[in-house]
């Protein structure tokens, strides 16, 4: 806390600094000519104005009037030039920007300096005022970031979290705007809002390095950047291979792992046939969070991986993805050399319903789920267990749709699920279902 302090009061004094500094130009004891007045004292770009005082010279020869920084060296700026008055053209000739409040002098260091100010319209002053107040909101910025991530500096997770060659890079770059505001073309208000990102800079590569976790002091300084480089350079494709991965790669691995231990086993063949998938998407394959996922569902294996697989088909996915994706389940299936009674059933419901996706849902058959209510309480239970579920008119009466599939062993699990219920509930050949739906 206390390095904070002083890392506040030290921006504090460069931005009082800054905003105190009005010239560049240093002045000189006793120079060769002396200004007394501007005359007017505020004028606007492309005035003309006097300059009044002693020993300019009865010719201007090499001479020049300099304007904050920016020079009348074209003859045409220049109207009158004798030993007590000059008469010049505010530089409408300044280059590729416009003169500020500032002072005149001759050739730098010929004269003293003699103050004026430039009317450049309420806009340019209210704009001029917010560039100004921008600093401080820069400050505020800088001050609510390093906030947060200075009282956590200890953590390795934060320090890991920085980029040491990205902070390099923002320093670098700031150190040559600020060397640019004030060697080629000064502007206090730009080098100081510069000076604050290298301070951020400094700060935050500070922190990368780890200098603050325990036990890390010991290493010294040029070890712990040399040690957060490497970390960095392991990760500097993360990004990257996040931006080239295929639309949906997680799912599509879930799914795999799902098939895979759908019928809880894991063959050796099976988890290299992921990895390798893994590997060529550079993602990471984490075995233990998706088992932990999987048996934390309330659903059971079936009807979790059909689900997972309808939200993929859901969200549109390129057509290429979804054949590939039916053969990836097809070669898993298969890749042990057996397919035991789990993947068959898995099987049996899930490539109909890619085949049919790919198919443009073209009157594939399916089996209906139908659970018939034999009393009121079960009409309440349905809408509580299945909200989604449909009325149909059957010949018995009034019945709930609670879904369509593709493999009659798939909707009999289906009804097991829903009888445990003590619901009523049978399995709608295709032939049938669709007199129901026509009547």
């Amino acid at each position: 806390m206390k390095n904070l302090i002083l890392f506040i009061l030290l921006l504090i004094s460069l931005i009082i600094l800054g905003c105190a500094k009005e010239e560049p130009i240093t002045e000189i004891a006793n120079p060769i000519a002396h200004f007394d007045k501007i005359v007017p004292h505020e004028f606007h770009i492309g005035d003309t104005v006097n300059l009044i005082g002693r020993n300019f010279g009865n010719k201007r020869n090499n001479r020049y009037v300099e304007f904050y920084g920016w020079e009348i060296n074209e003859e045409t700026g220049y109207i009158l030039w004798t030993d007590t008055l000059i008469k010049v053209i505010v530089p409408a000739i300044s280059g590729n920007a416009d003169i500020n409040n500032g002072t005149a002098h001759i050739n730098e260091r010929l004269s003293n300096g003699v103050g004026y100010k430039v009317n450049r319209g309420l806009f340019i002053d209210i704009l001029n005022f917010f560039v100004l107040a921008s600093i401080f909101i820069t400050f505020l910025y800088l001050y609510l970031k390093i906030n947060k991530i200075w009282k956590r500096k200890h953590e390795r997770e934060v320090a890991d979290a920085q980029s040491l060659t990205g902070m390099s890079i923002l320093i670098l770059n700031c150190m040559l705007w600020v060397l640019y505001y004030i060697f080629v073309n000064y502007d206090t208000k730009g080098w100081l809002d510069q000076a604050i990102y290298i301070i951020e800079g400094i700060v935050f590569f500070t922190i990368g390095t780890g200098f603050f976790v325990k036990g890390q002091k010991t290493f010294g300084f040029w070890y712990l950047i040399k040690k957060a480089l490497k970390l960095e350079r392991k990760e500097a494709d993360y990004l990257l291979k996040r931006f080239l991965k295929p639309m949906h790669a997680e799912v599509i691995l879930h799914i795999m792992h799902q098939i895979a231990m759908v019928d809880e086993e894991f063959d050796p063949k099976e988890q290299e046939m992921i990895q390798t998938f893994a590997n060529h998407w550079n993602i990471e394959y984490n075995f233990d969070k998706l088992e932990a996922e999987r048996k934390q569902s309330t659903d059971n294996r079936f009807v979790r991986l059909r689900k997972i697989v309808h939200n993929y088909l859901e969200s549109e996915p390129p057509s290429e993805q979804v054949a590939q994706l039916k053969d990836m389940i097809t070669a898993m299936i298969n890749a042990d050399d057996k397919v035991t009674d789990e993947e068959a059933l898995i099987s049996s419901e899930i490539l109909p319903m890619i085949e049919n996706h790919l198919n443009a849902n073209k009157d594939t058959k399916r089996y209906d789920v139908i659970i018939v209510p034999q009393n009121p309480t079960h009409d309440e239970l349905i809408k509580e267990l299945i909200p989604t579920a449909e009325k149909v008119q059957t010949a018995g009466g009034l019945a709930y749709s609670i879904g369509s599939y593709y493999s009659l062993r798939y909707a009999k699990i289906m009804c097991d699920k829903y009888r445990e219920f003590n619901l009523f509930t049978i399995v709608f050949p295709p032939e049938e279902m669709f007199a129901i739906n026509k009547n």
